[in-house]
């Protein structure tokens, strides 16, 4: 199972924004693009067989990039799928993370980046934080996610 935040606010904004501003920047400003956040493993060189998973199922939301965060500290081979790792900072062991530090990472992330959807492994790990990353980001996490069936379909 996986969780996806999807920020519908700037969804909304895209869809009604005015033709003053130029194609571009519309474009640019509007393309979809997913964040997913690795959990940590202890084998610092692969990634948890449920980040796996959520990077899969990221791949069939839409045809945008991938991006990936992780607290590991070294190399960490990634999937074809994945088209930029965010190497994050955390103070001690990272397989011992507080909710607060992975909320702070992906909010920083997002000013960055703007992702459309945000999706995270519906383990204990992603469920420690993402209510939080909601509430920090406006938006209402969609959790328990167990298949993604096609791109144009969404839930209302």
């Amino acid at each position: 199972m996986i969780s996806i935040s999807t920020n519908l606010a700037r969804r909304a904004a895209c869809r009604r924004s005015r033709p003053t501003i130029s194609a571009a920047f519309h474009q640019q400003r509007c393309s979809e693009s997913t964040l997913v956040i690795a959990e940590p493993s202890s084998d610092e060189s692969a990634l948890a067989p449920s980040t796996l998973s959520a990077i899969s199922a990221a791949s069939k939301l839409h045809s945008g990039p991938i991006s990936l965060l992780t607290f590991s500290s070294g190399y960490v081979g990634v999937p074809s799928a994945v088209s930029s790792v965010i190497q994050a900072k955390a103070d001690g062991d990272h397989t011992n993370l507080l909710a607060e530090t992975v909320t702070n990472a992906v909010v920083a992330a997002n000013e960055k980046h703007a992702y459309s959807h945000i999706v995270t492994a519906g383990t204990k790990f992603g469920a420690n934080y993402l209510g939080r990353m909601g509430a920090q980001l406006g938006v209402s996490p969609v959790s328990d996610v167990v298949e993604v069936l096609s791109e144009g379909m969404h839930i209302i």
